[in-house]
């Protein structure tokens, strides 16, 4: 029976390695323009790497061997909630200024472990040795099964908060492309949302895990749980991935025509900024590739010469407002005139003219502009004719840069 659950074992291991491998080069096939991106993602595939190669060493290099890496690979754990946290954060253009800083944790739980496994091989090395199974509970080992149970402890907490945190993230990017409302949106709305229901599912095998090992007091079947839930992670990542709706990155024609002094580090940030404001401007003048449906951050950014990361970071840090909330205020200042314009013209063909792609979608972005729905909106216009000036109601964020 052991010999059965010993090749169970290895085949999960086996088959999680290659789907972790298939995917790693899935994202690396992607370029370089979407590595600031699918770094985390490689990040999190290496961490559930560490769990297969748990087993494999066990099954193959012994006890002590095992015992030796597992600190390191341990800590590895450490590293996935960050990992996907920082991979949704650069999706949704919020990336972080510090982003190492998440895995500091990881060379300290690295050393808590280490001295744990020290104060094992100084109190069992000789059963370790010879090769005898290794039981180690509160009774014959104190110090080491409270260290054990800290950490585990700890890697549940955190990976909980990393949890919470991504999972916030993930909805408030999601409520953006929902207001967005175009096709593109909610596909990459209805993509991030199943990538986050994986991650619940890796989350509840952990705790089932855990709670196995703790019924059981056998760390086999626990590891195997854990294992199982990467796997099934991993196939339906693969899935996600071969299907989205959006690229991070392929050849970006764009990068060939930025001028050379926006990636240049010699030049000042502000004058980058000015260039692109100035673009944003002759955008909103012209009108015609703002009330596109199909907009993207990408095809934006390519219009106007730069980088999506660079168009990203001028428009939350100096303009202001996320892409979504731009391209919108945009659309509904347009879609307001036309209201008072065109009193008889229905307001769902005036929603799909700029760019909106349903009435409830158009709605909520323009009550979150104007705080009134384009109904009352309209009355209020035929009514009280002074309200025709848009200012009255809400006003066009100037995409001047916007200097401390």
């Amino acid at each position: 029976m052991l010999e059965n659950n010993n090749v169970l074992a290895f085949a999960i291991a086996l088959v999680g390695l290659l789907q972790a491998g298939f995917l790693f080069l899935v994202l690396r096939n992607e370029g370089k323009s979407a590595w600031h991106v699918n770094r985390w993602m490689m990040v999190f595939l290496l961490a559930v790497s560490a769990s297969f190669l748990r087993d494999i060493i066990l099954l193959f290099g012994g006890t002590a061997i095992a015992l030796i890496l597992e600190p390191v690979l341990f800590s590895a754990y450490f590293a996935l909630g960050p990992a996907m946290y920082l991979y949704f954060r650069e999706l949704s253009g919020h990336s972080d200024n510090h982003p190492w800083k998440h895995f500091l944790v990881l060379p300290c739980v690295c050393l808590i472990a280490g001295a744990m496994i020290g104060l094992v091989f100084f109190h069992h090395g000789d059963e370790i040795l010879a090769g005898s199974p290794l039981h180690i509970t509160f009774a014959n080992d104190l110090i080491a099964s409270v260290i054990a149970t800290c950490l585990l402890i700890g890697l549940f907490g955190f990976a909980v908060c990393y949890h919470v945190a991504l999972s916030r993230c993930v909805y408030a990017s999601a409520r953006q492309l929902r207001l967005a409302g175009d096709h593109h949106s909610m596909m990459r709305r209805r993509w991030s949302l199943n990538v986050v229901i994986c991650l619940h599912a890796v989350l509840v095998a952990f705790i089932l895990s855990q709670v196995v090992q703790l019924v059981a007091s056998d760390m086999h079947w626990s590891n195997l749980l854990i294992n199982v839930g990467f796997v099934l992670t991993l196939l339906r990542l693969s899935f996600l991935l071969a299907s989205q709706p959006f690229r991070t990155g392929k050849n970006n024609p764009e990068k060939k025509a930025r001028p050379q002094k926006m990636t240049n580090h010699s030049a000042p940030q502000d004058d980058y900024a000015d260039v692109i404001c100035a673009k944003l401007d002759r955008i909103v003048a012209d009108q015609r590739t703002l009330f596109d449906p199909l907009l993207t951050m990408p095809k934006l950014a390519a219009t106007i010469g730069v980088t999506p990361n660079q168009l990203s970071h001028v428009l939350n840090n100096v303009i202001g407002q996320s892409f979504f909330e731009f391209v919108n205020t945009v659309r509904v200042h347009k879609a307001a005139r036309l209201l008072c314009e065109e009193p008889d013209r229905n307001i769902l063909d005036i929603a799909m003219t700029v760019g909106f792609n349903s009435k409830s979608t158009f709605n909520l972005a323009f009550k979150r502009a104007t705080g009134m729905t384009p109904s009352h909106y309209r009355i209020q216009a035929i009514t009280e004719p002074d309200r025709k000036d848009m200012g009255a109601c809400f006003r066009l964020t100037p995409i001047t840069p916007i200097r401390n």
